[in-house]
């Protein structure tokens, strides 16, 4: 415990900085105009990716219509968004005009399915992943290099027969909660510009709820693929580990333990769609260690509101709402007892342990060597505008070096305390189970306001660092239309569980809504 009051102590202090210097920016944003997103007007852009696939197949749609579509409306809505790093529009175009070639060569449209299920979808990719010929430099301004190769998700769903559009925004090497970097700037909130994407795959979660892109690929180390898509309403899946290979993202971590809690993940606007991506991602020797889901009328559902720590701020009405509406659903909806509301002191250290088993990983890609050192010089630059970072890369830098002057007992303890954790959730979370708990204490905020809440984000980072699935799953939106979110945890590989939950949650719910204008709780497009 004595490492997470301490690394709560400094987080502490960062906290009351920040809260002071962002004074005089929530002054001025008083005087930002709210924008949106221009409405949908083309209903290729409104079709789940497996029926615009279905459509290509038997020729009711060309896959030049559809890459065309997409194309247009991301050239639409990314002045609002900035959140593409860099696209392959020609070549895509001209692979899209190519699958009548494949389309010819099949005589089945049975057989056609089978080898080529998303033939002709276009899909999108987070920066750090690698996509042949486009920028891999994560953010990193003074790191830019061309990808030589797919990564291996970009490339089974290249062979699936999808085409790849673009990278998409993140921060410098993933490392920050606002999706910005000095590369391209920031990215926008498709429902409020003035209002964060969240961190890392921002990017994904933008064009993703603006109708810019239907599928995805992102990745997750503390809540960085589901935290973004909570704040963008869109569905996102953190797997469990190593059933999808992370293989060509950027950064990377040589360390046998990285794949633990390190993750990459499909990312959709339907959830039917994030299934499908998600099975097509899996590595084929590791499709037997998945679970079947069973009956869904059979579930046990345990849930929290909350997490209660003098440091993490306590959800919204909004967000508890959000959990509330889904327990009721499934209380009526299942045939076993109500669900059961877990004891909230098992997630009293969760942030503290997520961070300091982030920060006490050897050899991950940042923006110094060994152990933090040269971070404090590096925030010299930054103080005297000489850095070519962000402040978190630097922060990032200069935690690790704290955490790492702590005695080697304090660093063990918090390991045993993560596996007494798990035990302890294992208890009661088993293949016919699932947790509901929000994704973050609140709906997207101001650009900024992350930084006054970076605890908050222990909601996501726990169950990294303790190798359980999780999906995110949009609920409802706030009377300003913002969308509000939340996870669905489960037993180690039981992904298909949390996926088929998903599923009846946008049944239940309706699922991703276009952005909107509200006015007195009425949403308007």
């Amino acid at each position: 415990m004595f490492a997470a009051y301490c690394l709560k102590a400094v987080i502490f202090i960062i906290l009351k900085i920040i809260w002071v210097a962002f004074i005089p920016l929530n002054i001025i944003r008083l005087f930002y105009k709210r924008k949106i997103c221009p409405p949908v007007t083309n209903d290729i852009l409104l079709l789940p990716a497996t029926i615009l696939a279905e459509k290509i197949r038997n020729r009711e749609l060309s896959s030049e219509t559809v890459v065309r579509s997409y194309i247009e409306r991301i050239s639409e809505v990314n002045p609002l968004l900035n959140a593409v790093i860099e696209d392959r529009f020609e070549q895509a175009l001209e692979e899209a005009k190519d699958v009548e070639h494949t389309l010819n060569s099949f005589s089945s449209v049975k057989e056609l399915k089978k080898k080529y299920p998303l033939l002709g979808v276009p899909f999108t990719v987070k920066g750090s992943l690698a996509v042949r010929g486009l920028d891999h430099s994560c953010g990193v301004k003074m790191k830019q290099k061309e990808a030589l190769n797919n990564a291996a998700t970009v490339q089974k769903l290249i062979d699936a027969g999808a085409i790849p559009l673009l990278v998409s925004n993140t921060p410098e090497f993933c490392l920050n909660w606002e999706t910005t970097n000095k590369l391209i700037g920031t990215t926008n909130n498709p429902y409020d510009t003035r209002k964060t994407v969240g961190g890392s795959s921002g990017g994904e979660g933008a064009l993703m709820s603006a109708a810019a892109s239907v599928i995805g690929i992102g990745s997750d180390v503390a809540g960085s693929l589901r935290i973004p898509m909570h704040y963008c309403g869109v569905w996102g899946h953190k797997p469990s580990p190593k059933i999808i290979s992370i293989e060509g993202h950027y950064p990377s971590c040589p360390e046998e333990e990285w794949p633990e809690f390190f993750h990459v993940g499909p990312i959709s606007r339907y959830a039917s769609d994030l299934s499908e991506v998600f099975e097509l991602l899996v590595e084929p020797n590791m499709k037997s260690k998945l679970k079947q889901p069973g009956d869904l009328r059979k579930l046990k559902v345990y849930y929290l509101k909350e997490i209660k720590n003098c440091i993490v701020y306590s959800a919204n009405e909004d967000t508890k709402r959000a959990v509330e509406k889904v327990v009721n659903y499934f209380n009526n909806y299942t045939v076993n007892s109500m669900a059961k509301e877990v004891n909230g002191d098992l997630f009293k250290f969760s942030s503290e342990y997520s961070y300091i088993r982030l920060l006490l990983m050897n050899n991950v890609d940042n923006l110094f060597k060994g152990k933090g050192e040269g971070a404090h010089m590096e925030l010299l630059r930054f103080f005297c505008c000489q850095s070519q970072s962000v402040f978190t890369s630097i922060a990032y830098g200069l935690l690790r070096w704290w955490l790492w002057a702590l005695p080697e007992f304090y660093k063990q303890k918090t390991f045993n305390d993560l596996e007494s954790l798990k035990t302890q959730i294992l208890e009661f979370l088993d293949d016919e189970s699932v947790l509901i708990i929000p994704t973050f204490s609140k709906e997207a905020g101001f650009h900024g306001d992350v930084y006054k809440r970076l605890f908050d984000y222990g909601y996501c980072g726990i169950f990294n660092a303790l190798g359980l699935p999780s999906t995110d799953c949009p609920v409802m939106q706030t009377a300003e239309g913002m969308p509000i979110g939340i996870q669905v945890v489960g037993a180690p590989y039981c992904d298909r569980l949390c996926l088929a939950v998903a599923r009846e949650i946008e049944k239940a719910f309706g699922g991703w809504k276009p952005p909107t204008l509200s006015v007195n709780g009425q949403h308007k497009h």
